[in-house]
């Protein structure tokens, strides 16, 4: 009889935490830990227009705005006074110009950070403390066999990339464009899976199958781990660059995104519909742990006061650790660890500076 209880009681835990299969770990909804509601207090800077994403460096906000034809891709904020110290950017194709930034980032130098044109596939470093505009450092991203969508620096010169038109995943690359490492494999994200409209593994291509699994790739303060998170799909790689492990993480839902197969100047694409919906949007990945912005509905609801984003904290062996509700719909966001607080970008009638403390 006690053999029994014992037996139910181990399923009973089993099926109330998260998995892990085969060194990948799998959680639904059930498995997140009580909400945590966060009220956020909505800073009031004119100078932001349509911000898209921040950086948290040395007490500044570091806001850059979506794509425009505009001068002043990004923003100077002080966060202890909330005033706004410089605009930096100027529009154009020229030495020190940009277009438009998907990432900006803190490569250790004082007083810098680096900002990624996607559309030049330019890496342009800026003083923050100077009174210039333009960039005082430009680097052309490394020519390749593969087509980078998203990189990170993993040092001041060397780089992380995810590719496509190729089965092998990421690439640890320098900026002289030698290969330091290739490894994972975008077969591993369809493998035993059920995939939608009754299509096979062998029907799919590679690059159907990394663009179903796009999404930001950002770094820890130490360069030692990355992370990975999927913009359509329910996934997150926690990977260690020391030994160019990955583990993923799956969940809050399992399956594979609803798709159908399109192509593109003789490339399957994937097109997945007008109902589908963003997945994670943004994250932060920070000295023990990393953050993960969830918003689980179709863009055109991006700013809906219905189902507002949340934020799932895990640890680095994919452990969940926190589970935030926010108030506000956000754009992108980056956290402050020593005074825990959650800045973001608000996606409404008035966009601006929202912090959130935890």
């Amino acid at each position: 009889m006690k053999s029994i209880i014992l037996l139910i009681w181990i399923i009973f835990i089993f099926a109330c935490t998260s998995k892990t299969i085969d060194g990948n770990i799998y959680f639904t909804e059930k498995d997140l830990p009580s909400v945590i509601e966060l009220a956020g207090e909505k800073y009031s800077v004119p100078e932001l227009l349509n911000p898209k994403g921040l950086m948290i460096k040395d007490g500044l906000a570091i806001v850059f705005e979506v794509k425009s034809t505009t001068d002043d891709k990004f923003h100077i904020i002080d966060l202890e006074t909330r005033l706004h110290l410089a605009s930096k950017g100027i529009d154009g194709l020229g030495p020190g110009e940009i277009t438009v930034i998907s990432q900006i980032e803190d490569v250790g130098e004082e007083n810098k950070v680096w900002v990624y044109d996607p559309e030049m596939r330019i890496f342009s470093k800026f003083d923050l403390r100077d009174t210039g505009k333009l960039a005082e450092e430009q680097v052309k991203s490394p020519e390749t066999a593969y087509y980078l969508t998203y990189t990170t620096w993993t040092s001041d010169t060397t780089l992380l990339g995810n590719t496509v038109h190729g089965w092998d995943k990421y690439i640890h690359i320098t900026i002289e464009g030698d290969t330091l490492a290739l490894f994972g494999n975008w077969k591993d994200m369809i493998k035993n899976k059920e995939l939608p409209n009754g299509y096979k593994e062998d029907e799919l291509d590679a690059n159907l199958v990394s663009n179903i699994f796009q999404g930001s790739l950002k770094g820890s303060p130490d360069k030692t781990h990355f992370i990975k998170s999927g913009i359509s799909a329910d996934y997150i790689d926690i990977i260690n660059l020391e030994n160019y492990s990955i583990k993923t993480v799956y969940g809050p839902t399992q399956e594979i995104p609803e798709f159908k197969i399109g192509y593109w100047d003789g490339y399957q694409m994937p097109d997945l519909g007008e109902n589908s919906t963003t997945r994670y949007a943004d994250l932060y990945a920070g000295k023990d742990s990393f953050f993960v912005l969830f918003r689980g509905k179709p863009y055109r609801e991006l700013s809906s006061p219905d189902n507002l984003n949340r934020i799932f904290e895990f640890d680095y062996k994919g452990n969940i650790l926190n589970h935030y509700q926010l108030d506000y719909p956000v754009f992108g966001f980056a956290v402050d660890e020593e005074n825990k607080a959650i800045y973001a970008v608000t996606v409404d009638r008035e966009p601006n500076l929202v912090r959130f403390d935890y």
